[in-house]
Formats: C-alpha cells, structure tokens, sequence
C-alpha cells in the first residue's frame, strides 16, 4: 500500500477498497461501513419521513413487548 491508509479498485461490479490495518481502527471502519448501509437503505426508500418515523415507534413498541418485565437496567 502507498503513503496513504486506504486504496479503491473497480473491479466489475464492485467497489474494493483495501484498508491499511495499522491506520484505520476495524470498529470505526465497520461503523461508518453501516452508516453507508445504512444511507444506501434510505436513498432507496420509498417511505415519507413520517411512515419511517412511525415504523421506528411501532419497532419500538414490539421490543418493549418482547422484553415484558425483563429488567433492562436498573437505576439506584
């Protein structure tokens, strides 16, 4: 690898990039790797913010079901 941390290839239909290990730390990289998931996933969508912000809620409501009476955390 050259001076720098990081090198981009096209390779057919993929984007390789190819990180020095030393110069990036993998759980930042592997974050910011979900984040552009993550953006990918909402350019795509077709939902307004209004029906993704009340599926965020109705996601919500389901964990909380599923956990019932389990205690998450406890304050003292």
């Amino acid at each position: 690898m050259a001076n720098t941390a990081y090198t981009i290839e096209i390779e057919q239909r993929d984007i390789v990039v190819r990180v020095s290990r030393d110069k990036i730390d993998q759980e930042a990289l592997r974050r910011f790797l979900d984040f552009l998931e993550l953006e990918t996933l909402r350019k795509q969508s077709q939902l307004t913010e209004e029906q993704a912000a009340e599926l965020a809620a109705e996601i919500d409501r389901g964990v909380w079901e599923k956990l019932g009476s389990t205690e998450v955390c406890t304050w003292q």
